[in-house]
Parts: structure tokens; C-alpha cells; sequence
């Protein structure tokens, strides 16, 4: 189980993202900022608010080498009740389809992270 304190802090979060893997499933986790407006010639691009984005997927393969049409994924608020509801959701979707893959090296208990 992904706890509140493996995710890390807020910080950590405008420099790079966050990945690890329980129970055969994958997941990543990053901060955006949407784009609420395109750059013309005249004004620049404008953003939305941060976000935090994450993305569930049935391992064993990195983000970027899976098929998109096997990855899952949420928005939440970039703050730190968004972050709890982000590993709510990852804890909810990963326990949902626990059977549905093998486990990893390890008994599903203790998650392997990879940063």
C-alpha cells in the first residue's frame, strides 16, 4: 500500500515525478499545469492552476514503452489534500485489480520505487 509519507512532498513534485510499482501494477505521478489558453503572436501562453496527474498501468513495462489504451489516470488539486487523494486513488485502483496480475519480487506489501 502507497502511504501519504511514500509520496513524498509538494516540492518534490515541481522538479520531477514520482513512479514505483505494487502488486504487478505501475504508477506515476506528476505535476501539470494545464493550458487554459494557446500563445498567438500577441499574448503569451496562459495556465490553469497545478494539478497533480496520475497514471495507473499493469506492469511489467515503463510508462513510455506501454500502450496508452492500458494506462488509467486522475487529476487532482496540487495540494497536500489533492496528494492524499491521489494515493487514495492509486491504493483503490491497484487494490481493485490486485488478482489480476502476478506480483512482483515482492509478497504486495512493500512497494519497489523507482526515482
Amino acid at each position: 500500500m502507497l502511504t501519504y509519507d511514500d509520496a513524498l512532498n509538494l516540492n518534490y513534485y515541481k522538479k520531477t515525478t514520482f513512479t514505483g510499482w505494487m502488486n504487478g501494477m505501475r504508477f506515476l505521478i506528476k505535476r501539470e499545469e494545464p493550458v487554459i489558453k494557446e500563445a498567438t503572436e500577441d499574448t503569451p501562453e496562459e495556465k490553469g492552476e497545478p494539478i497533480f496527474h496520475a497514471w495507473i498501468w499493469p506492469g511489467p513495462y515503463i510508462f513510455d514503452l506501454t500502450d496508452d489504451s492500458k494506462k488509467t489516470d486522475n487529476t487532482f488539486p496540487f495540494t497536500d489534500d489533492g496528494k492524499k487523494q491521489c494515493v487514495d486513488w492509486i491504493n483503490e485502483v491497484i487494490s481493485a485489480h490486485s488478482n489480476e496480475y502476478p506480483k512482483n519480487k515482492t509478497d504486495g506489501e512493500n512497494p519497489a520505487f523507482v526515482m
